[in-house]
């Protein structure tokens, strides 16, 4: 399986190599629906909508080992990197039996962690005492410290 970030990289790669066989050969053709779907495709993930457009491969090793802890299954973990969940709901709709498998406390930290280490340009995670994390456009941070398990 591989993440949205992993297929931005290897088709914008693939891009740069059919450009530079075209170059030595110029009479070289792709197919067009290949070179279609790679430029929609392309054009989706580096969009300011997608969390691939921003991510790097740091932030994605640094997600999955903060995120061990929680024994997730790979494919809710790619969900949560493809998908960056910004609330409570979000990440819910990704981690089947949730509601069986975490406590709301553990919840909050994970939203928290993936506010910090995929964060959204722009964007800071509040830890609000109530447990609501969100993300907003402010440019200050207000956290209340809850102590993370090491």
């Amino acid at each position: 399986m591989l993440s949205n970030y992993e297929i931005l990289a290897i088709l914008r790669e693939m891009d740069e190599k059919q450009k530079e066989q075209v170059k030595t050969k110029p009479n070289m053709k792709f197919p067009e629906n290949l070179k279609t779907i790679q430029f929609e495709v392309i054009q989706n993930l580096s969009s300011t909508q997608s969390p691939a457009s921003t991510q790097t491969p740091e932030q994605i090793e640094s997600i999955l080992n903060n995120l061990k802890k929680y024994n997730l299954t790979k494919s809710e973990k790619l969900q949560i990197i493809n998908l960056r969940p910004q609330n409570l709901v979000d990440l819910e709709l990704i981690i089947e039996d949730c509601e069986d498998r975490f406590k709301i406390d553990a919840l909050r930290e994970m939203i928290y962690i993936i506010g910090t280490k995929l964060p959204i340009p722009g964007k800071v995670v509040h830890r609000l005492e109530s447990g609501q994390e969100n993300l907003d456009d402010d440019e200050t941070m207000k956290f209340i410290h809850y102590p993370m398990e090491q």
